[in-house]
């Protein structure tokens, strides 16, 4: 039985193609893409409110931008609550690489803020099940709640958590799967390094210091599952 031209041709139009794209397949994942050349994500405008249980909304504002390390612009923006008729302030950067921008909390307190590092004691560092890690510390009379919320895992303090949580293992299946095809054309990684940098502060009550800090670790641990469930699209 003879095969027709026209049978033929087909099969190896196709043939063609799944080699061609089996090709371009292999090159995008061998060849690397370097950081410059990555598509940055898309610009995020913060909401006006963020709602938080048992708090009262009471302002916000876009932050100024600042300058990181590697020259990218952490954006933000602050809000105030209100807590039992105490304020409670909270400040969140968008931190868009966190690959060389690491969203640790040692490194990013000096570059957002006038807290000194001294303050991170190992003991200052929380867990959180089902959330991940946070710092829970005081500095000159005021409580403070601080932790990098990542769009996909747990939340982090230190540069080891951060960099085991966004770095994915195809052996246990994390890698993002919006990722994917964006990776393959070659404008992003499969690691989705981005992060929300954010510390809550809150003037401690002399009289209740501890209620004080059990106060802002509720509140703190309710704003970052918010954001977890709200993260930035890519």
């Amino acid at each position: 039985m003879m095969i027709s031209a026209i049978a033929i041709a087909r099969q190896s139009l196709l043939l063609i193609l799944c080699i061609g794209s089996i090709g371009v397949l292999a090159n995008a994942l061998i060849t690397s893409p370097k950081l410059k050349d990555l598509e940055e994500p898309a610009a995020f405008n913060f909401p006006l409110n963020v709602p938080l249980p048992d708090t009262r909304m009471l302002a916000s504002k876009p932050l100024a931008a600042k300058s990181l390390p590697n020259g990218m612009v952490g954006a933000g923006s602050a809000y105030r609550y209100e807590y039992n008729s105490r304020p409670i302030d909270i400040e969140i950067r968008y931190i868009t690489d966190g690959v060389t921008n690491r969203p640790t909390m040692d490194v990013m307190l000096p570059i957002f803020t006038k807290i000194p590092v001294t303050v991170l004691q190992p003991s200052s560092m929380k867990e959180q099940p089902g959330l991940g890690f946070y710092s829970l510390f005081t500095n000159e009379k005021t409580a403070y709640f601080g932790t990098c919320i990542n769009p996909r895992g747990i939340t982090t303090v230190t540069g080891d958590q951060f960099h085991a949580n966004s770095n994915p293992n195809p052996f246990t299946g994390n890698i993002p799967f919006e990722r994917v095809v964006p990776r393959l054309m070659g404008r992003q990684t499969f690691r989705d390094s981005r992060c929300l940098w954010t510390v809550l502060s809150m003037p401690i009550d002399a009289a209740a210091p501890d209620d004080t800090m059990k106060t802002l670790q509720t509140v703190g641990i309710n704003w970052a599952r918010w954001w977890q469930g709200n993260f930035p699209a890519i």
